[in-house]
């Protein structure tokens, strides 16, 4: 049999509590008897099993991100130093260097989650960060505007597969109640970076000019790119794979890691198929797919501020070393914040409002940038801004509440959000030209209209999802009158929930 093929059995009410589980794996592990992991102890000895897969992957899963982030955005910092100049670049060159790095980003990335559902992330993963290593050291020895757009879009191509994977990855060992503040505190590895970043930054472009005969921004790619390989070799020996093919859990947390996502889901998280596209084929049957992508896509289009972040701050007036320095604290802010809203869904499950109230307090921000050149408003101005941020965790653990089961359907569904909204950075790169600023009106109006589409296409999830819950919970009903379990094939609740493909007794979040 598969190293995945677990055999689970719920009889549930058909509002979810469990009166029985029986799983049985055959993972070449001794049978390890599952009441024993349920009963009193199941709570203390779930807790700690949490902590430790914690302290094994968020920490190494954010410093990989602080360096894909490093390298995907230190093209923002090095525009601060002499990179226009030296490789005489014009009119909107700049721009369409940073919209191409996403040609590549979404071309990727699809087809690299398909592979990932089929190897070890702990190869995987790291073989990419070797890639974009190489590629952004090498792009400190560029020469020319055409060399430096043929280097972007590779980067794209070989940075594409970290995000979308990592969140994949993630679906793969928590829960519903666990996942928005483990993807929210993933995702603030992208404010540390922005923090970090422009402290770095700062200390290589004051410090670094003409060291060997290079200009500081030469080092600024050398440097970054080079500190990634370490990282790799470290997450190779590292990194989980998956709940059944981790080789450094014991027998009882495998089964334990196997059980919380069956109970989770009410089935068992691997897939039935060996067709390598049923899971392309189930992601884009399902209208939930289109409605988390235009979500998504509204939400980094305004986001997309962060790629000029620096020329923004630099609006306040200050020199080159103040404009990092000041870029640092709303990162910072940006991250606790969306820490704090994650959590918060998690423990309440609940994710459209707190989806909601940052892209109305960010939109705010927006519209204070564009109205105003006071420079103590349009710094807390920046603050408003980077609470957007908080909406980023809820929205990626939707996808896996919303998409959850077989596991290829929700490896896709990772790929299309995280390459479709994407997709906003190709022309959202051009909303920044130096002839708007320091206003830069036009990108800010645009910035509240995309935080508007986000907050439609939310509340359109919130009830699609809801009306979902309340047909299966009627189909169950009517099951139940008729003298028949609403988890049998041929009840009415069955068939309703093999249209989502989800369980019976699966309820969405919403």
């Amino acid at each position: 049999m598969n190293s995945e093929d677990i055999s689970t059995r719920k009889r549930d009410d058909h509002h979810g509590v469990a009166e029985e589980i029986e799983i049985t794996p055959d993972n070449g592990i001794d049978e390890v008897e599952i009441p024993k992991l349920i009963v009193d102890n199941r709570k203390e000895f779930e807790a700690k099993f949490v902590r430790k897969l914690d302290m094994r992957l968020l920490p190494l899963m954010m410093l990989i991100y602080v360096l894909n982030y490093l390298d995907r955005n230190n093209i923002a910092t090095a525009r601060l130093g002499t990179l226009e100049q030296d490789l005489d670049l014009h009119g909107n060159q700049y721009n369409t260097i940073i919209s191409l790095f996403f040609v590549g980003y979404i071309l990727t990335q699809i087809p690299t989650n398909m592979i990932l559902n089929k190897m070890r992330p702990s190869l995987f993963l790291p073989g990419v960060m070797c890639c974009w290593a190489i590629v952004s050291s090498c792009t400190g020895a560029v020469q020319n505007y055409r060399g430096l757009l043929a280097l972007r879009f590779i980067l794209g191509f070989v940075e594409a597969p970290f995000f979308p994977g990592a969140l994949f990855l993630f679906s793969s060992w928590y829960t519903r109640k666990e996942l928005a503040a483990r993807i929210s505190i993933l995702y603030v590895a992208a404010q540390i970076s922005g923090a970090f970043g422009g402290l770095l930054g700062s200390a290589i472009m004051s410090g670094m000019d003409g060291k060997a005969g290079l200009p500081a921004w030469r080092w600024l790619f050398i440097i970054e790119g080079a500190s990634t390989i370490p990282v790799a070799l470290l997450a190779m020996v590292t990194l989980p794979d998956y709940p059944a093919t981790t080789k450094w859990l014991t027998d009882e947390e495998r089964i334990l890691a196997i059980t919380r996502l069956a109970e989770d889901g009410n089935e068992s998280d691997h897939d039935e198929t060996n067709n390598k596209f049923e899971g392309l084929k189930l992601a884009f049957s399902d209208p939930v797919l289109y409605i988390i992508w235009l979500m998504q896509l509204g939400l980094n289009t305004a986001a997309c501020f962060t790629n000029f972040f620096p020329t923004i701050v630099a609006t306040l007036g200050y020199g080159t070393t103040e404009t990092l320095l000041l870029s640092a604290p709303p990162y910072i802010f940006a991250a606790i914040l969306s820490v704090t809203n994650s959590y918060h869904s998690d423990r309440v499950s609940e994710r459209w409002l707190h989806v909601l109230w940052p892209q109305v307090f960010s939109s705010i921000g927006f519209i204070i940038s564009a109205v105003t050149l006071n420079v103590a408003a349009r710094y807390i101005s920046t603050f408003m801004m980077m609470s957007i941020y908080a909406s980023f965790g809820c929205i990626l653990s939707w996808v896996s509440t919303s998409l959850p089961r077989p596991r290829s359907k929700r490896a896709v569904a990772y790929a299309v959000v995280n390459a479709g909204s994407n997709f906003a950075s190709i022309y959202a790169s051009y909303f920044y030209p130096s002839s708007q600023g320091p206003r830069y009106w036009q990108a800010n109006v645009a910035n509240v209209a995309f935080c508007g589409l986000c907050t439609f296409m939310a509340t359109l999830l919130h009830f699609t999802l809801r009306r979902r819950n309340s047909r299966l919970d009627k189909a169950a009903d009517v099951d139940i009158t008729d003298g028949r379990d609403p988890i049998d094939e041929g009840s009415e609740c069955h068939h309703l929930a093999k249209r989502w493909n989800c369980h019976p007794n699966y309820r969405y979040t919403t």
